[in-house]
């Protein structure tokens, strides 16, 4: 479930001329994800029927009675377009149009104390995530698009004892934390202005 980075690739023609050149840059996280063949059921299914189709989950958290499973991948790409001019020290630079999106899936199972299913939901969304220019070096290649809120990766375990040092507020709130805690799950790149994490106090 490691990231993937496929390095870009630059078709430049006559880049002492024109500067003229393009990127395209793929990042993968779990792109063997796919909704299950079978047919789960309420009441019916086990978690291990879900383990031996899916594989372990990304992320898992206790509830009510039972816990969760949460399975996601996502596959963003930018493509960067560069134009030069010519001219004297202006032929060392380049101008940059991006544009950027992102496939994004997910699945969620819930399990009772008795590792059955209780209900399950999933998702596939794309996502437009705008455009943007820049001037850059004509040798470089600098991403545009900063899509680092979801590509993290799972949790570290240095995370669970970093909990205690933060403001009192989150500290006294760590069991509901989204990340380490055992009261839900969260999917990547929801916004911190939205949701549980938005009564967060931080200084």
């Amino acid at each position: 479930m490691t990231i993937i980075r496929q390095l870009p690739t630059f078709l430049v023609a006559a880049s002492l001329l024109t500067g003229s050149g393009c990127a395209l840059t793929r990042k993968k996280l779990n792109p063997n994800l796919a909704f299950p063949k079978q047919l789960y059921q309420n009441g019916i299914t086990h978690s291990d029927d879900v383990l031996d189709e899916l594989g372990p989950p990304l992320k898992m958290t206790a509830m009510p009675h039972g816990y969760a499973f949460m399975y996601e991948s996502l596959y963003t790409k930018e493509l960067q377009l560069g134009f030069g001019l010519p001219i004297p020290v202006i032929k060392w630079f380049k101008f940059v149009v991006a544009l950027a999106d992102y496939d994004h899936k997910v699945l969620i199972y819930q399990f009772d104390d008795d590792h059955r299913l209780v209900c399950s939901g999933g998702n596939e969304t794309s996502f437009d995530l705008g455009n943007s220019t820049a001037i850059q070096p004509i040798i470089t290649y600098q991403p545009m698009f900063d899509t680092s809120d979801v590509e993290n990766e799972v949790v570290s375990f240095v995370e669970w004892p970093a909990f205690c040092l933060m403001p009192l507020a989150q500290t006294l709130n760590r069991a509901q934390s989204l990340d380490t805690g055992t009261v839900g799950l969260e999917q990547r790149g929801t916004a911190p202005q939205a949701g549980q994490r938005s009564s967060e106090m931080h200084k």
